[in-house]
């Protein structure tokens, strides 16, 4: 990793996130982003923008802690 942080896309493949998340959590992610956000990738890309690697990061092991995955 670089010392500036990256920005995350929505270009994450499901993969990634079944790897990361698990089935489970992986699809009620992707469910949640759905009611929250629509369907929309510009409306997604909009409110996630900001996100770097770092804070998607240490959300999934705050879940992964707390036993959401």
């Amino acid at each position: 990793m670089t010392a500036k942080s990256r920005v995350a896309t929505v270009e994450v493949p499901f993969e990634a996130l079944v790897k990361e998340l698990g089935v489970k959590r992986a699809i009620k992610f992707i469910g949640e982003i759905r009611r929250s956000y629509g369907d929309s990738v510009v409306e997604l890309r909009k409110a996630t923008e900001k996100l770097t690697i770092e804070q998607i990061e240490a959300e999934v092991k705050a879940l992964k802690k707390e036993g959401k995955t």
